[in-house]
């Protein structure tokens, strides 16, 4: 982000909650150093944490604890993980920090933030009212920024293309050979296409839009049948995932919701631009097998979200996950 010049830019809108953070700095709001991983291995001091990664169309907020944080010095990646919750990201790229004091813009007191250059909010971690004293004042006055009156402007959004010609017999070749579904993004590198862009070019075997109407009635249908589903949010390089049973999901302003203890995932369907059934090698060895996934794109053609099969021990999919899939996912033509 670059450095604020005018406070006049105040006025211009700002990608939210940026903009509200802003005006309250000093205030409510703290701004801390820049250094997001020094911040993020100092956690462990708290025995329990809300944790959320989120992006304009989803929410995903579980329970969870930073004491077994991960930090690879080499690729600079946190990661964590514990029954039903995993989460993983890049701090290095994280252009801004800040501390929440008090309430602000839906966000709750004792929240760290973390945005990227472009003001996007990717991560939040919040300490929960009544657990470790002051510590979480404490941690913040350790790590403030020298300048309590100003953040960076932030970048404007990155523009997006893909390739306009590609050859599609031997994309879906290599694609079909996969070692791995991991190494798919390694295949889309070395064909300099966009994963949405691939999606719309290959055949239906490999992937295949259907209605935005079949992810409620996925997730309904997988709540009543108590079928294990992975969520997999993603954001600005951050990744959070939840598995295990859905709780059934309740219709609100802030749209789709599916709250239990320890789990708080919300979507905004309206924010959803574009659903795929995509279909690629998983596992290997005697695990291999072809995956089914579900997977979300916004506005702005980035992916925010993925459904998948949990709860197998074999690494295969499960055939109740499957049967969801053929009882739910309606092609964007089909009759209303």
């Amino acid at each position: 982000m670059n450095a604020l010049t005018s406070l006049s830019v105040y006025r211009t809108p700002w990608p939210a909650p940026l903009g509200a953070c802003a005006a309250a700095l000093g205030d409510r709001i703290l701004r801390l150093q820049d250094d997001a991983p020094a911040l993020l291995k100092m956690l462990y001091r708290f025995p329990q944490l809300n944790i959320a990664t989120r992006n304009d169309a989803v929410r995903l907020h579980q329970g969870a604890s930073y004491a077994p944080l991960a930090l690879c010095g080499d690729t600079g990646v946190a990661a964590l993980r514990g029954p039903g919750f995993a989460w993983q990201a890049s701090p290095r790229r994280w252009a801004l920090s800040l501390a929440v004091l008090a309430p602000l813009a839906g966000i709750p007191a004792r929240t760290f933030l973390f945005f990227d250059r472009c003001g996007r909010l990717l991560h939040e971690v919040q300490v929960p009212e009544g657990t470790a004293g002051m510590a979480f004042e404490e941690l913040a006055c350790n790590r403030l920024h020298p300048d309590q009156h100003q953040v960076p402007v932030p970048d404007p959004l990155p523009l997006h293309s893909s390739a306009a010609c590609v050859d599609l017999a031997a994309l879906e070749q290599d694609w079909s050979v996969l070692a791995d579904y991991r190494d798919f993004t390694a295949l889309l590198q070395r064909y300099g296409i966009s994963r949405l862009g691939a999606y719309c070019r290959v055949r239906d075997k490999f992937a295949r839009a259907v209605r935005l109407d079949s992810v409620p009635a996925l997730l309904a249908l997988a709540a009543a049948r108590r079928t294990p589903v992975r969520l997999q949010v993603f954001s600005g390089g951050c990744e959070q995932r939840y598995e295990g049973v859905l709780p059934l999901p309740v219709w609100g302003a802030e749209g789709l919701c599916l709250r239990q203890p320890g789990l708080d995932f919300r979507l905004q369907p309206r924010q959803i631009a574009s659903v795929w059934r995509v279909r690629m090698p998983a596992g290997r060895g005697s695990s291999r097998h072809i995956a089914t996934r579900i997977e979300l794109f916004d506005h702005r053609d980035e992916r925010v979200l993925m459904l998948s099969c949990a709860g197998s021990s074999s690494g295969s999919e499960l055939p109740s996950w499957r049967a969801l899939l053929g009882d739910c996912l309606m092609p964007p033509d089909a009759p209303g």
